[in-house]
């Protein structure tokens, strides 16, 4: 979504958590490192298949470099950019901090004053400024290349997926320099010119957060607030953006048959699908929403859950939907979940799916009575995640159209988004989100130990990206526009 997209971090730390009244200076270096080694914990033991990208070898080795950073510096910035659950790359095992601390560190820090766009590992200001011209790329700041900048940011993909979109670098060069009183910054408008430098105040929070209503991208913020919405392009060419598939069935199709309705109705020839900075949401919704584009009468509709770890194995500092401590009841209750819905399969030691886990799964799924059946083209990027992804890879294996835009940041054939598991560490009172099964998009597990995103037909270049911000021109939109009409 749209605040998402700009500031992830920050309204992600607002959500199912409790407020304590715990401060940062209570917390010290062995509680840093006592909340970090429970994370790598969690990864071993409760995980469902925490080493598929990694080995267990380099994954210790890594993480024992990171603790010696945090042993260097133990403050809750570094904490946070310490992170041992990027290291095997799953986009769903997530780290979201507590909100009175993250309260309490944003009113005590200074951050950068400018909102910014990553784009193809290069860094541009997604913002209407008067410092710095708006779509200026940013080479250094504080006498550190934006590359070295970029490398210290935790990713959040899955395996070996490129997406540089989805770092956010102004919340993280906000805490790689906590006390700046000011920035320098080294730009350029455009790759042939000759750099210039700058010094900027550092600003609070506050105004920080402001700074994110003026961003130029995205453009489409009714459906970022909507989950859908769409209209006429031109004469023969319509748009639907779809930002979320976490709407209910019920509101959605009434919403899409609306839509689709009045595409039949206005004769329309070309139809993009938009599935940009799209989050996810419940998997059974992805084959209704693909229902309306769909060109066979009925269509395969095949998702396979499967996981290695079936049992909460991790009990201490196990919360429930309440954040409260989860009892030996409840552990009970979620344990007897999988036991009766997951059957192991010795012969690869995965624990699969059995009919009574999704009472609403359809294979063999029927086209809606008001599909569109003329071209259409797909929009994704670097934040196409979770169930979108699926949708993406449907599109893609029923060869419905050209697929236009960026790599999305899951797995092109399976994802991580089921139930999950939330812990509250003890020190930093963050909580700690893991997944509980892999889905595969298929009905076998899959063990390939590397895995990219769907990836597009049609890109644009980083270039193409700056000049659309300094144009306030959708650049993405645009290309989509001219393959559809070829």
């Amino acid at each position: 979504m749209l605040k998402t997209k700009i500031i992830t971090i920050a309204l992600l730390f607002f959500h199912l958590l409790s407020f304590g009244q715990k401060k940062i200076s209570e917390i010290s270096k062995e509680g840093y490192l006592q909340d970090f080694d429970f994370i790598v914990k969690l990864i071993k033991n409760q995980h469902p298949n925490p080493f598929r990208f990694i080995t267990e070898s380099d994954f210790d080795k890594k993480t024992k470099a990171i603790r010696v950073n945090l042993v260097k510096n133990p403050t809750l910035e570094n904490f946070y950019l310490s992170n041992p659950l990027s290291l095997i790359n799953d986009s769903h095992s997530d780290l979201i901090p507590d909100a009175t601390l993250f309260d309490e560190l944003t009113r005590n820090s200074t951050f950068f004053p400018l909102i910014t766009d990553v784009y193809d590992n290069r860094v541009f200001v997604n913002q209407y400024a008067t410092d710095i011209p708006s779509g200026a790329e940013i080479l250094k700041v504080n006498n550190v290349k934006v590359k070295d900048i970029l490398e210290q940011i935790p990713n959040k993909v899955d395996g070996d997926v490129q997406a540089s979109t989805q770092k956010n670098f102004s919340q993280y060069i906000s805490f790689i320099f906590p006390k700046a009183k000011e920035f320098t910054i080294e730009y350029t408008e455009n790759k042939n010119q000759t750099p210039k430098t700058i010094q900027l105040k550092a600003i609070n929070y506050n105004r920080f957060y402001y700074n994110t209503d003026k961003t130029i991208l995205p453009f489409d913020t009714l459906s970022a607030s909507s989950g859908i919405s769409g209209y006429q392009l031109d004469n023969d060419t319509f748009i639907v953006s779809i930002k979320s598939f976490s709407l209910s069935e019920e509101y959605a199709y009434q919403i899409l048959n609306n839509l689709f309705t009045l595409i039949k109705e206005k004769n329309i020839k070309n139809l993009i699908i938009d599935i940009r900075n799209n989050n996810g949401g419940s998997l059974s919704n992805i084959p209704l929403f693909y229902s309306f584009i769909s060109n066979e009468k009925s269509f395969k509709n095949i998702y396979k859950y499967a996981t290695k770890v079936v049992t909460i194995n991790v009990k201490e500092n196990l919360v429930d939907e309440n954040n409260r401590l989860a009892n030996a009841s409840d552990i009970i209750s979620s344990d007897n979940f999988m036991k009766q819905r997951f059957d192991k399969n010795e012969t690869d030691n995965f624990y699969y799916g059995n009919n009574r886990l999704d009472e609403y799964y359809v294979e063999n799924y029927p086209q809606d009575k008001t599909a569109f059946t003329g071209k259409v083209a797909l929009l994704i990027n670097n934040n196409t995640v979770s169930a979108a992804t699926y949708f993406a890879y449907m599109f893609q294996l029923n060869k419905r159209g050209q697929i236009i835009g960026q790599e999305t940041r899951s797995c092109s054939n399976f994802t991580t988004a089921a139930w999950f598991l939330n812990y509250k560490l003890p020190n930093t009172e963050s909580i700690i989100a893991l997944p509980r099964s892999e889905v595969f998009f298929n009905t076998i597990a899959n063990k390939d130990n590397h895995c990219r995103g769907v990836i597009p037909e049609h890109t644009i270049t980083a270039d193409e990206y700056q000049k659309g911000l300094q144009t306030y021109q959708d650049a993405e939109l645009n290309l989509a526009l001219k393959v559809i009409k070829q």
